[in-house]
């Protein structure tokens, strides 16, 4: 491509090379073109193994710097993690600092190619990381990779430092950007971000979801929706993804449903737009009807008369069917008219397995790695989600007066206990106590007050011991889910690697 550009025109390309020697059988190269040839290539060094990298499993590293001169300027190369082993930052033992061999090789420009994706906090952590080692060393170009790839999205948020300071920082975030930029201008630039946490998470779940959708052929989108939160605020980011014409929106109401989570779920989908439809569900028959045919373990009254293996009837399953039916409407839908089913979970209900089992089986989860103050702050914040949708109880409506808050605990107490579980390693009451005393993250959780209460009352222990054994035994449902946006730094899903099976909880 570079043939067809000004003579002095380089340009930096990421692509991967077969090995020809001893070790893994590929290489990361980064290459650098000028007039139609391929004139420097460098091989990526420190190959992430952790979270939801893998490079060390297919990926040879390499061990010799790349330093070019374009005009009188030293130019190197660098890939992604290349720059995190600097000035006692090594937190995975690499045996090698190429930032800084690059800084005793004299270089003047470190050009930088990566593909960091998002987690809360990652770009901040990018810049407090990079833009110190400018101020002994070269000055870095740092690009990266913006878009949604399955379960990962990439922000961009590419920017150049020199001299400890940042000199340019890209304008937006999850959005490809193109600029002119002169590396040693001395202009200082205020690394702020002009979006709100919550604006810029919106924006990261949308760019994933559309990604996602048109990656995989799709061009429309179903889902269940409930009158509640969390269906409330997918049906807004599918609308924001794929446009509100190609979101169909279901409503699928039994006889537990409640008049204004019917009336409330038909004014969000006229407030965004999108198709609306309601299919009564009507499950009675139909379990009546199973529990004739397994007459043997039931009476006419459901009473149990014998035992089978599980211990006897659950009225559970009376409740869980409801659930059922509306993905069979759903997945009907979707084959009928090729549109791409969402699942609507959040995290804190996947961590203590709050949901039928197959309910989110379908093909993507916008909100899944989302504890529910996060889907609660999402749906706040725009007005076109009903108040009351995000104000009242939540509640799966599958029983009479049923809300989530008595079945499990207020999701005051349970963000934080899923949150400090899955992210911090936390597995014991005490600890957990610490935890809220020191962690940072915890205090936009939720209801600090509830919670401060809560971790005095006697049987706080019991309740917390109970969350965390479900925590771990929901491990088998979680498994069968389907992959959503991972936005934390440990998510349930790709970069959690325990085992399904497990007695340690």
């Amino acid at each position: 491509m570079s043939r067809y550009c000004n003579p002095g025109l380089h340009i930096v390309i990421g692509y991967i090379g077969k090995n020809t020697g001893v070790g893994k059988p590929f290489t990361n190269l980064a290459g650098v073109i000028n007039q139609g040839r391929l004139i420097h290539t460098y091989q990526k060094q420190l190959l992430p193994f952790y979270d939801v990298f893998d490079e060390l499993r297919y990926f040879e590293p390499g061990n010799e710097l790349t330093v070019f001169n374009i005009g009188s300027v030293a130019v190197g190369l660098a890939i992604c993690e290349d720059l995190w082993n600097d000035k006692g930052s090594d937190d995975y033992h690499y045996a090698d600092n190429p930032l800084q061999n690059y800084r005793a090789a004299g270089v003047d420009v470190l050009v930088s190619i990566n593909s960091s994706p998002f987690v809360h906090g990652k770009c901040q952590q990018r810049l407090e990381q990079i833009v110190p080692a400018t101020s002994d060393g070269p000055a870095i170009v740092y690009v990266n990779q913006c878009g949604g790839q399955d379960e990962l999205v990439f922000d961009g948020q590419s920017f150049v430092a020199d001299k400890g300071a940042v000199r340019y920082l890209s304008a937006t975030i999850f959005n490809d950007t193109y600029d002119v930029v002169e590396v040693f201008d001395e202009t200082r630039v205020d690394p702020v971000p002009d979006e709100t946490e919550t604006v810029s998470l919106a924006n990261l779940l949308v760019l994933g979801l559309r990604d996602y959708v048109q990656k995989t052929g799709f061009s429309q989108i179903v889902l269940a929706s409930s009158g509640g939160v969390d269906s409330a605020v997918v049906c807004k980011l599918a609308c924001d993804a794929v446009g509100a014409e190609n979101v169909h929106a279901i409503r699928m109401p039994s006889i537990f449903s409640s008049s204004h989570s019917r009336d409330d779920a038909k004014l969000l989908h006229e407030n965004l737009g999108c198709w609306d439809y309601e299919v009564p569900i009507e499950h009675e028959s139909l379990v009546q009807n199973l529990n004739e045919h397994f007459s043997v373990h039931t009476d006419s009254a459901n009473i149990v008369v014998k035992k089978v293996s599980a211990g006897g009837y659950s009225a559970v399953a009376d409740e869980n069917i409801q659930a059922r039916l509306r993905d069979v409407y759903l997945m009907h839908f979707s084959n009928a008219y090729g549109a791409m089913p969402l699942s609507t979970g959040n995290k804190t209900e996947s961590g203590c397995g709050y949901y039928t089992h197959f309910d989110m089986n379908f093909s993507y989860a916008p909100i899944k790695d989302l504890y529910k103050f996060e889907v609660v702050d999402l749906a706040s914040s725009d007005a076109r989600i009903p108040e009351n949708i995000w104000r009242k109880p939540p509640s799966a409506e599958l029983a009479a007066g049923q809300t989530d808050e008595e079945s499990l605990l207020p999701y005051a107490l349970l963000d934080p206990i899923v949150m400090s579980y899955v992210e911090d390693y936390v597995t014991s009451f005490e600890r957990f106590r610490a935890w809220v005393a020191t962690s940072d993250r915890q205090k936009i959780t939720g209801n600090m007050q509830t919670l401060m209460a809560w971790l005095d009352r006697d049987g706080a222990v019991n309740d917390y011991e109970r969350i965390v054994s479900l925590i771990g035994r929901m491990e088998y449902k979680r498994r069968q889910t389907c992959p959503g946006t991972k936005v934390s730094k440990v998510a349930f899903g790709i970069g959690r690697r325990i085992p399904i099976v497990e007695k340690w909880s």
